[in-house]
């Protein structure tokens, strides 16, 4: 009897604490704000949408940056490809757009512009990709680049920022995610699966 009632307190204990985790981290999303301007060796878009592609293609256009780096792009897709969807009238792509054609997940994201941003001597990146995605994004590329300037720049996709069910189905999901990834961090020091 003890047991079981020691066995329901923890589990309900366990309950609470992830609920009130999943609504800070929701508080956290609807803080995130983009208002660092400087600018950075390099801007790094994990794909996922258009708004993402959009706004690093922006930031790049606005001299952000020296540098755009797309990871995990569809090895189909061409810089032209994605400058034409960002900007019809646009006749070439503007310089200095690397496309990462090798990365599935965010992990790999992060191995993947890694390798690039040290063959190419980068100190700074802005890291752009959703709000809901932006704590994982961000605590995978500062396990795998500790010395790195990453400042995030969280995009609020806008096929998911007027429809309650699917935001709170992709904040959910990306919380777990971002509890797993962060546990086997702190577990094992490492984020690889």
């Amino acid at each position: 009897m003890l047991i079981r009632t020691s066995i329901a307190a923890t589990l309900t204990a366990m309950i609470l604490l992830w609920t009130a985790g999943f609504v800070g981290f929701n508080v956290h999303i609807k803080g995130l704000i983009n208002s660092d301007r400087s600018r950075t060796d390099a801007i790094v878009v994990l794909t996922g949408g258009p708004d993402r592609i959009n706004a690093g293609l922006d930031l790049l256009a606005d001299k952000k940056a020296d540098y755009l780096f797309i990871s995990g792009v569809d090895t189909r897709v061409s810089a032209e490809q994605l400058v034409a969807m960002w900007r019809a009238e646009a006749k070439r792509p503007p310089c200095c757009i690397i496309l990462g054609h090798e990365a599935q997940n965010t992990i790999e994201n992060a191995a993947e512009a890694k390798d690039w941003i040290r063959m190419n001597k980068i100190h700074s990146v802005r890291l752009l990709t959703s709000d809901y995605h932006m704590p994982r994004a961000h605590l995978a590329f500062a396990a795998l680049m500790p010395d790195m300037d990453i400042r995030p720049y969280p995009v609020t996709s806008s096929d998911v920022r007027n429809n309650k069910t699917r935001y709170l189905y992709f904040a959910f999901r990306e919380y777990n995610k971002t509890l797993l990834t962060w546990l086997r961090l702190h577990m094992n020091g490492d984020i690889s699966l």
